[in-house]
């Protein structure tokens, strides 16, 4: 399996770890992230024509980044990390789109963390969900959830796909907490994402936003 094709699986399981320990606590099934916006990122929604790849979160990014839509260019990071969370495998990526993956994949556990630790059992859940992978990539998923959250080395590994990774966290949180708030303004703040741009990140998400 691709790290890109393990994104998009550890982000649903991610989201089914926080409804079930939600659920077993008495609060709300409802994620209020991630689970809440696939379908208008990934042009499921009833406004949206399109449901290729190469719409949502590629045409979300383009809009905030300046860059060319995505529509141009499926194999760009847009149109595989849409792919990736709708479920998709990802049979070709190349080197570096497998390490932009990487870092998607630690920006997402470490969102996960913000308001508190991965537990066992959610960090059971999420291994559940996962699936056939590599002991290699099993090991690399592990590793990210036991360890501590590390926002300095994820902003330092994040150079060039600065909106990427704010998109990743931003979907990994529910955004109901101080914690999570003080979270997503050092990391914007680290990626020298503008207070209007992540503004409109959260607004197209569905998401409380910052700083308006």
């Amino acid at each position: 399996m691709s790290m890109m094709s393990m994104l998009g699986k550890v982000a649903m399981g991610i989201v089914v770890a926080k409804v079930t320990k939600n659920m077993m606590g008495g609060g709300s099934s409802s994620t209020g992230g991630l689970g809440n916006m696939l379908g208008g990122l990934l042009g499921g929604d009833k406004n949206s024509s399109s449901s290729s790849q190469g719409g949502g979160i590629g045409d979300l990014l383009s809009s905030l980044t300046g860059s060319k839509p995505s529509a141009t260019n499926d194999n760009g990071l847009g149109g595989l990390l849409s792919a990736a969370l709708s479920g998709q495998e990802i049979a070709s990526t190349t080197p570096t789109q497998e390490e932009q993956a990487k870092v998607l994949l630690k920006a997402m556990i470490n969102a996960a963390k913000a308001d508190g630790q991965i537990d066992s059992e959610e960090q059971a859940k999420i291994v559940e969900h996962i699936g056939e992978v590599t002991p290699e990539e099993l090991e690399f998923v592990k590793h990210e959830m036991s360890s501590p959250l590390d926002l300095d080395g994820l902003i330092e590994q994040s150079k060039g796909i600065e909106a990427e990774v704010y998109l990743s966290s931003l979907m990994t949180i529910k955004l109901d907490s101080k914690e999570e708030a003080l979270y997503l303004d050092k990391l914007a703040k680290g990626l020298n994402i503008s207070k209007e741009s992540a503004d409109a990140f959260h607004e197209k998400l569905g998401v409380p936003k910052l700083y308006s």
